[in-house]
């Protein structure tokens, strides 16, 4: 845990506009999950439209669970809701004078971004160009522990479940990304696929030649833009990927490195004794005192 006299990292939340398929909770999670290692203090927006440079003045990091409503997965006819030059041009310059950024799942779609945003994303994903809303929902998360010092010390790997798997990203030329996570984007999943997860596919397009099938997918990496930094995680579709250990480590610490530049933070320990530890896993709160407060 951080010490005490170390000045907490302030966060603005922004959301919104989500596709209606995400579960409202997911924002308030974020917030919760972060402030419980003490190193964060979260602030949630729903209306950053029309924001400035003064409104992000108090800020070290912009965490973004947005990605326009509706029109990101519709390619025929998008529209989504965009946040506005003003609000954007605060954004990029927040970020390039030093600061960090998070792109949080859906966000990491193309569709309501203007074209320097992907180049401070880094990586993004594209549905008019080929990337995709993979079959399947439970994913195995492989994470390279010895890229970076946000993943130094995480799970290698974990699973989970109900989960979105956003594959063929577009790389920015000139962004340098390091991927920190990834999933297998295995072709026999695309056999007998539900309507469902074939809706998300890019159409006429044999199985075989969708961009980048049976490779390594990253659903998480940095990028350096400016003199801040990103990070860009396109799994957290829901409560049950949020709660996984694995998936607390990577994020926490990721925001941190976004926000600063270096990692303090250690990963969630719970072993021994804390395995009565709850979700968020930083704090003392205990499976039993979780429980008592579910509905």
């Amino acid at each position: 845990m951080p010490s005490t006299n170390e000045a907490q990292i302030q966060v603005l939340l922004i959301t919104g506009e989500v596709t209606g398929e995400h579960d409202f909770k997911v924002s308030s999670m974020l917030r919760r999950m972060l402030e419980s290692t003490g190193r964060f203090k979260v602030k949630i927006t729903e209306e950053f439209r029309g924001a400035s440079a003064e409104t992000l003045a108090p800020y070290d990091l912009v965490l973004i669970n947005y990605d326009g409503g509706d029109g990101v997965m519709n390619v025929a006819d998008p529209k989504p809701v965009r946040l506005g030059e003003r609000a954007e041009k605060a954004i990029l310059d927040f970020v390039s004078s030093g600061k960090g950024v998070v792109f949080y799942h859906s966000s990491v779609f193309a569709t309501v971004w203007p074209k320097e945003f992907l180049r401070m994303m880094g990586g993004y994903c594209d549905m008019a160009a080929g990337s995709r809303r993979a079959p399947g929902d439970e994913l195995a998360v492989k994470v390279d522990t010895g890229k970076h010092p946000i993943t130094a010390g995480l799970r290698p790997s974990w699973t989970v479940t109900s989960e979105d798997l956003f594959a063929g990203s577009f790389w920015h030329p000139e962004a340098k990304v390091e991927v920190l996570a990834t999933v297998f984007d295995d072709i026999e999943h695309y056999r007998n696929m539900s309507a469902y997860d074939a809706s998300g596919l890019p159409k006429g397009v044999p199985v075989e030649n969708l961009l980048g099938v049976n490779k390594d997918q990253a659903v998480a990496w940095i990028n350096q833009y400016g003199k801040g930094r990103a990070f860009v995680i396109s799994i957290g579709h829901g409560p049950d990927t949020i709660k996984r250990v694995g998936f607390v480590g990577l994020f926490c610490r990721a925001a941190e490195w976004a926000a600063t530049g270096s990692v303090t933070l250690p990963p969630p320990d719970v072993s021994g004794e804390n395995r009565r530890r709850a979700w968020p896993y930083y704090s003392a709160f205990t499976v039993v005192e979780y429980a008592s407060m579910l509905p």
